[in-house]
């Protein structure tokens, strides 16, 4: 019986071809995802063996009858809405027909033609009119004019095509200008070094010219998402790191909120020194849903107790800030913090791992009152991307001395904003009561500056310098003038690749999919002992023993798909589905298929019910992907084990980050193992 009701929602052709033609109306938001047939053969060998799948679950009508009412609602007004379009519709011109010999629907541009058109002529007043052509080797545009968007590259029509793309110049010296956007130190000699330049958009250019350049790596991620493989080793991060060992300096620890403590580098209290001062700060407390009215309280207290776990003296920490470098959350309280516990006795520096945001962290303060005025605009701003390793180098920037008359403007300014952002409060409050959308729960706040005024090059300490002609001057930074000689400095130093995260085995895309961007609204399931949860391709929960049933709640992006299926042929399952939609990540390329890392398990998990109800017991981390929080009866014992690939960032964390989250579920949808998404935050 319990097999019948948990398999009324598999996979099946018939149902599946009639969805397809029932949702055709509303094809965006019911079309189940289109599976090759190979992808479809696979998931039938294996589904008497799968209790549930989301991507199914996406694409059946399965789920009551209010569901069904909706749907038929749509489908009812997309009919309506494409009847009077008909009849609105002019009719076809058969003389065009005839003229071109191939009709407006096939060569309208919007109609779904599949082959790529090139306009030739066009016939006043029907521009829309193309014709196909033969593509040749001299119509074919090239990739390559991506150095073009570089204002000092002068395009030679004589050239070739291919050196577009630009060539490196072994011979050329690297120079000592670093990249505004890494830091690397800009060459032209080899591509896969950081810092590279083609020698075309590099020599013959002067100091000044190259100071306002970013190296081709930067130049990519910022403009086309794309990443360039450097060989910068894991051994080169740390060193530069352990150079502030001896110096007198304040450290900003970032951790990444949704992925810690896989984003604190292990042994980094031992390299920093045993007396080194820090602000632990954790970024992305905006994605993190709201359990309860403290919830910021538990998570500052779990934060506190990692940092500690990793080796860090809890005297030595000087602040537990929650920020969100993206919205601008809690940037104000930290920059007072930085004010009041250490001012300008030393040197500040952001570490952290790659992908917890110090870039992103950087740049908000840089346009702060954390940096001098006359520099804001005078320091580039850090890549900002969510690949991992994008700075590369130091970069930084001169920090304001916060004199007593500075602290007390400062003050007085905070506390005007302070009577608006506590109305825009309760509004956003309110809105999200009535509306039950998480975009006006997330949390935001207003970074401004206090000492803007006019900046005179002559006496700010500015160097100015011209770009090919008097009509466009280059505002650099002169750190040997008199208003920065003295000062001291606010570095963002290179990210460290954590062994345990998985984000370096991911494609840009893959990438994408797997960070959140919105708030996180978890998603709960029913498991019972002898099934197994996936998260996409990236890992797997067992429950292996245990009460009769237990309630989870997965805690990552909503672009990852889930599986639930036998332990005993979950292998088996993993093997045929990876690579398609029902997993997704990795993709479908042979290639990146072979090189994916088998999925390893940890240890059995070994968890106890708490004496009250309805309370997460702990998260099992499932590395970069997200983490699982289990909730089991008062006393109980249960038994779990992890998979994640090369069995990287499996850690379990007591208590749990968000011990409130159950009364975030959705209700139970009718049939399965899982319920409908939750809420990102506490209607109350």
């Amino acid at each position: 019986m319990f097999r019948n009701a948990l398999r009324s929602v598999r996979f099946n052709r018939s149902l599946l071809a009639g969805t397809r033609r029932c949702c055709s109306a509303d094809a965006k938001k019911f079309e189940p995802p289109k599976l090759d047939r190979s992808a479809e053969d696979r998931f039938e060998e294996v589904q008497e063996k799968i209790f549930y799948s989301s991507v199914v679950e996406a694409g059946t009508l399965r789920l009551g009858y209010q569901r069904n009412k909706i749907v038929e609602s749509k489908m009812a007004k997309a009919k309506r809405a494409a009847f009077a379009a008909q009849a609105k519709a002019e009719p076809f011109p058969v003389a065009l027909k005839h003229l071109y010999g191939e009709s407006l629907e096939e060569n309208d541009v919007g109609g779904g033609g599949s082959e790529e058109l090139d306009g030739v002529r066009d016939y006043l007043p029907y521009e829309r009119l193309v014709r196909r052509v033969e593509r040749t080797e001299e119509n074919v545009p090239t990739s390559g004019e991506w150095m073009t968007d570089y204002e000092f590259y002068e395009e030679d029509e004589g050239d070739d095509r291919s050196s577009f793309y630009g060539t490196p110049d072994p011979s050329e010296p690297v120079s000592s200008v670093a990249c505004g956007g890494c830091g690397a130190f800009l060459q032209c000699a080899e591509p896969s070094i950081p810092g590279y330049l083609p020698s075309q958009l590099f020599k013959g250019k002067h100091k000044k010219q190259l100071q306002s350049t970013i190296c081709q790596r930067c130049h990519f991620l910022k403009n086309y998402n794309t990443a360039i493989n450097v060989t910068v080793s894991p051994e080169d991060y740390v060193q530069m790191i352990s150079s502030i060992r001896d110096k007198r300096a304040l450290v900003l620890l970032m951790v990444d909120l949704l992925d810690f403590p896989c984003s604190i580098w292990p042994g980094l209290a031992d390299i920093l020194g045993p007396k080194r001062s820090i602000i632990v700060v954790g970024n992305k407390v905006d994605l993190l849903p709201r359990d309860s009215p403290g919830y910021l309280d538990t998570i500052r207290d779990t934060l506190t107790r990692a940092i500690v776990s990793s080796g860090f003296e809890r005297n030595n920490i000087r602040h537990v800030a929650l920020v969100s470098a993206a919205t601008g959350f809690g940037v104000e309280e930290l920059i007072t913090k930085l004010h009041n516990v250490w001012g300008s006795r030393g040197d500040v520096y952001l570490v952290g791992c790659t992908n917890v945001g110090k870039s992103t962290l950087f740049n908000a303060l840089l346009a702060s009152d954390l940096c001098k005025v006359q520099a804001t605009d005078l320091v580039q701003r850090a890549t900002a991307c969510p690949w991992p390793g994008t700075t590369l180098r130091m970069l930084k920037f001169p920090i304001l001395r916060p004199s007593d008359y500075r602290l007390f403007l400062r003050t007085k300014r905070l506390q005007s904003e302070r009577v608006k952002q506590i109305e825009e409060e309760k509004l956003r409050k309110q809105q999200a009561r009535q509306t039950g959308s998480t975009k006006f729960a997330t949390l935001i706040g207003h970074i401004g500056q206090t000492f803007l005024k006019e900046k005179d090059p002559a006496k700010e300490g500015f160097s100015v310098s011209q770009r090919g002609s008097a009509q466009s001057p280059i505002l650099t930074l002169n750190e040997k003038s008199d208003t920065y000689v003295n000062s001291k400095w606010c570095y963002d130093t290179p990210g460290v690749i954590q062994p345990d995260q998985i984000t370096n085995l991911l494609t840009t895309d893959e990438l994408l999919q797997t960070l959140p961007k919105q708030m996180i609204r978890p998603r709960a399931y029913l498991l019972k002992p002898g099934l197994s949860l996936f998260l996409a391709g990236l890992g797997r929960l067992d429950y292996l023993e245990g009460p009769p049933s237990t309630r989870v709640l997965l805690y990552s992006s909503p672009s990852l798909p889930t599986l639930i299926c036998e332990t005993t042929s979950a292998t088996q399952i993993y093997a045929n589905l990876l690579g398609t939609e029902f997993l997704q990540i990795p993709g479908p390329d042979p290639d990146r298929l072979s090189r994916w890392p088998a999925l390893k398990p940890s240890p059995d998990i070994l968890l106890t019910g708490v004496q009250e109800k309805h309370i997460s017991v702990a998260d099992i981390l499932l590395s970069s992907g997200g983490w699982i929080a289990v909730n089991l009866p008062p006393g109980e014992e249960a038994a779990f084990r992890a998979w994640t690939p090369e069995a990287r960032g499996i850690y379990v964390r007591q208590p749990a980050l968000l011990p409130h989250g159950m009364s975030l579920r959705g209700k139970r949808i009718r049939g399965t193992l899982a319920y409908r998404i939750g809420d990102g935050f506490v209607k109350r």
